[in-house]
């Protein structure tokens, strides 16, 4: 096995061993810091987040929020192996699943241009703000079609980790928030 395959099923062992109460309170004070990091230039484009799977941080307060405030936000819609987002006005969105995810059901797509930021899911990170997802490079496919996308990581504190193996191609984070 692999290195980082074995680093990347540790980190998710802690993240299935948290209770839900843990989680609860880790993802709240994750969602605050988050809510602080999210800031806009241009409030006519998008901002991309996803919907939770795997016991991931818990985003369907920060989305619903966002949405609350009147900003546009999309989530992540995957067919035939490519990424590529939709836009979301509600919490309560019609979808469908593609493996564990929910996608949204709507036709529109939304262009990469028309993002101005991205809150991604992680597996693990590094103190080079470095990310480790799940190995199948839809988030580093989509962020090498553009250039201007702010990108932000939400993770637990334990999930940091400094040996896990990178490539040129992995695309390093603007910022991690953790709890």
């Amino acid at each position: 096995m692999d290195k980082n395959r074995i680093i990347r099923l540790s980190i998710l062992k802690k993240r299935w061993a948290l209770s839900p109460s843990a989680k609860t309170q880790l993802d709240h004070i994750i969602y605050l810091h988050a809510l602080q990091s999210i800031k806009l230039k241009n409030p006519k484009k998008y901002i991309a987040l996803y919907w939770p799977i795997e016991n991931e941080v818990d985003t369907i307060a920060l989305i619903h929020e966002l949405l609350q405030q009147h900003h546009k936000v999309c989530i992540p819609y995957i067919k035939h192996d490519k990424m590529v987002f939709k836009p979301i006005t509600s919490i309560h969105f019609e979808y469908e699943y593609w493996k564990s995810m929910r996608q949204p059901r709507i036709r529109s797509i939304v262009r990469p241009d028309d993002i101005e930021l991205m809150v991604l899911p992680t597996i693990g990170f590094n103190k080079s703000n470095q990310r480790m997802g799940y190995g199948f490079h839809y988030y580093n496919n989509y962020l090498h079609t553009t250039k201007n996308i702010y990108t932000i990581g939400l993770s637990y504190d334990f999930q940091r980790n400094d040996e896990f193996i990178t490539t040129s191609y992995d695309k390093m984070l603007d910022k991690v928030v953790t709890n």
